[in-house]
């Protein structure tokens, strides 16, 4: 019993951030941004995609802090670009997006990241970008051939994302038009619409106020 009581205690606090998973070198080297500590990791046998206990790879850590040069180390000594992990099952892609790193997520698509990849739940890309309003991130897409229709298993659609936001707590948009990024969606699909199903209804709702600012559902 009491080994069982330890047992979920150590897992709360993992689960809350108390306790951070232990990382590699190479993990700990993306982590800090340095090259010469990744060149060196790799040099004495690490493997390059390999995860730490949150589920995340070199890359991806590289992807969410926007660096760069780390992205083009890892990229160039075999990183897999659509290698999925993380506790949403996200491309390193997707995790670049998360933190809003347009210039990670292009050096990704440059290094042959698959701009349709999904999440767990059959999320792309570019409904992350819709949905969070991040609208350079969307345009920079688009133009690398993210598919603008695609839709999750559940109906929910890149333009029912950019209309009706997404709950996401580290950027919580639900109940408000994302503009500029419904604006720019428009510009390149006029023919988009929200989905006839729950996704459309909802996003229908929570734009009544935001159609007053222009937006054009």
């Amino acid at each position: 019993m009491r080994h069982t009581v330890l047992a979920l205690w150590i897992l709360f606090l993992v689960l809350s951030g108390c306790v951070r998973y232990r990382d590699t070198p190479l993990i700990e080297a993306a982590r800090a941004g340095n090259t010469h500590a990744i060149e060196a990791a790799l040099a004495r046998g690490a493997h390059v995609n390999q995860k730490n206990g949150g589920g995340f790879t070199a890359l991806m850590i590289a992807a969410r802090a926007g660096d760069v040069p780390a992205v083009d180390t890892l990229l160039r000594h075999g990183a897999d670009p659509n290698l999925r992990g993380g506790v949403n099952d996200w491309t390193p892609l997707m995790h670049a997006i998360h933190k809003n790193q347009i210039g990670t997520a292009q050096a990704l698509l440059d290094g042959g990241a698959d701009v349709n990849g999904r999440g767990r739940s059959g999320e792309t890309a570019l409904m992350m970008a819709a949905g969070y309003g991040y609208t350079p991130i969307v345009e920079l897409l688009l133009d690398r051939g993210a598919d603008p229709w695609a839709r999750t298993p559940d109906g929910a659609t890149v333009f029912s994302a950019a209309v009706g936001g997404v709950p996401d707590i580290d950027r919580f948009t639900l109940g408000g038009c994302q503009v500029a990024t419904v604006n720019a969606l428009k510009r390149k699909e006029p023919a988009l619409h929200l989905p006839d199903n729950l996704w459309g209804r909802a996003a229908k709702l929570s734009a009544i106020v935001a159609k007053l600012r222009g937006c054009a559902y």
